[in-house]
C-alpha cells in the first residue's frame, strides 16, 4: 500500500515538476535558451518558409537603377512631392515613408540662396527666387491631398520634441507602457511635414544580438507616449480606422493560463495581431520577393500601370547599397529594411 501511494506521488511530482521548470524558463528566459529557441525558429523558417501571396502591398524601391535615372539621393523634395502624387493619383491606399526628413531641403530657394556669391547677376535674381514657394511646403501640400505616413526614430538620446500622435489607443488590462521598450529621444520630420501626414509611427526594429530581425515592434514607448510602429499605421489608414485596441495581461476575455506577463494581442481595425509581452510581432519570413518591388523610376514612367499600385498599401524606402538601409533576417544575410514593415502588414 505505501510502495502504491509512493508511485502515485512521483506520478504526480514528476510531471509538476517539470512543468513548473518550464514555466520558471519562460518567466526568466536565459540567454541560451533564448538562443537555442531563436537557432530552431530559423530552421522551422528555412525549412518552411512563409508562402507569398500578392497580399495588397507593394515596396516603391529607390534602387540603384532609379538613382542612377532619376538623380541621387536626396532628392529635391519637389520630386518627392511628385512621387507622392503619382502613386495617390493610381489609387494608392496609404503610402509610407520609411524615410526621414529631419532638415529643411537644401534645393529650395530660401536655403540655395544665402550660399550664392553676391554679384550683380545673383543679386538681380534674389528678388525673383525669394517668391518661388518652398520645397518643403511642396511637399506637406502633396501629403495633405493623400494618406501619407510618415515615420520616425525612437532614440536613447535627448529629444526638442516628441512625435506627433495621430491615432488614439485603447488600452485592455494593464498599461502598455509599462511592458513595451521605451526611448527618451527622437530623430523626427519636420513639424510642417508631420501636421500635413495623417499617420505617424516608428520604424524601431531591433535585431537579436546575433544581428538577425526575428521580431518587429507594432508599439513603442517615446518619452511617456505609446505609438504604432509604421507597419501599423499604414495598415490602420489603409482602413480608416482611428484607433488601435491593446489587451495586457488582466484583459477580461483572455485565457488565465497565458504565461505571457505584458502585452498579448493588438487590433488594428479588421486585424488582430498576436504580439510578444513587448508588444513585438514574430517576422514569418518570406524572403526578398520581386513580385513586391515596384522600381521608384517605374512610377515616374508615362505608361506607368496604375493597377500595380491601386488600392494596395505602398512602402517606399530603398535597397540601394551606399544608403545602407539593410537588415538581415532568418532567410535573408541583407535585405532593404523597407521589405521588413511590407512584411509585418503582409
Amino acid at each position: 500500500m505505501r510502495l502504491s501511494v509512493l508511485k502515485l506521488g512521483f506520478a504526480i511530482l514528476v510531471p509538476a515538476l517539470v512543468l513548473g521548470l518550464g514555466l520558471l524558463l519562460q518567466v526568466i528566459n536565459p540567454p541560451v535558451i533564448a538562443e537555442l529557441r531563436d537557432r530552431v525558429y530559423d530552421l522551422m523558417q528555412r525549412a518552411s518558409p512563409r508562402p507569398y501571396q500578392d497580399a495588397p502591398v507593394r515596396v516603391v524601391d529607390l534602387d540603384d537603377e532609379s538613382l542612377a535615372k532619376l538623380g541621387q539621393w536626396p532628392w529635391p523634395r519637389t520630386q518627392v512631392a511628385q512621387l507622392i502624387d503619382r502613386l495617390t493619383d493610381a489609387g494608392a491606399a496609404a503610402i509610407a515613408l520609411d524615410i526621414v526628413f529631419a532638415e529643411p531641403d537644401r534645393t529650395s530657394p530660401a536655403q540655395i540662396v544665402p550660399i550664392w556669391p553676391r554679384t550683380a547677376a545673383t543679386d538681380a535674381l534674389r528678388a525673383d527666387l525669394a517668391n518661388l514657394p518652398d520645397h518643403d511646403a511642396i511637399l506637406a501640400e502633396a501629403f495633405a491631398r493623400s494618406n501619407v505616413v510618415t515615420g520616425f526614430v525612437l532614440t536613447d538620446g535627448s529629444a526638442v520634441r516628441m512625435p506627433l500622435e495621430k491615432s488614439g489607443f485603447a488600452i485592455a488590462g494593464e498599461d502598455a507602457r509599462y511592458f513595451v521598450r521605451g526611448y527618451p529621444g527622437a530623430v523626427l520630420n519636420l513639424e510642417a511635414l508631420e501636421t500635413a501626414a495623417k499617420g505617424n509611427g516608428s520604424f524601431n526594429v531591433v535585431p537579436d544580438q546575433d544581428g538577425i530581425v526575428r521580431r518587429v515592434p507594432l508599439l513603442v514607448v517615446g518619452g511617456e507616449i505609446l505609438y504604432p510602429s509604421l507597419a501599423a499605421e499604414a495598415l490602420r489608414l489603409a482602413q480608416g480606422a482611428s484607433s488601435y485596441v491593446v489587451k495586457t495581461i488582466g484583459a477580461s476575455g483572455l485565457s488565465e493560463f497565458t504565461t505571457q506577463i505584458g502585452v498579448v494581442e493588438m487590433k488594428i481595425g479588421d486585424f488582430v495581431a498576436s504580439t510578444d509581452d513587448q508588444g513585438q510581432i514574430l517576422l514569418y519570413d518570406s524572403g526578398h520577393q520581386p513580385a513586391r518591388i515596384v522600381p521608384a523610376w517605374q512610377v515616374f514612367e508615362p505608361d506607368f500601370n496604375p493597377e500595380s499600385v491601386a488600392g494596395r498599401i505602398i512602402f517606399i524606402g530603398t535597397s540601394a547599397a551606399g544608403l545602407k538601409d539593410q537588415r538581415a533576417t532568418p532567410l535573408e544575410a541583407a535585405v532593404a529594411g523597407v521589405e521588413v514593415h511590407a512584411q509585418v502588414v503582409e
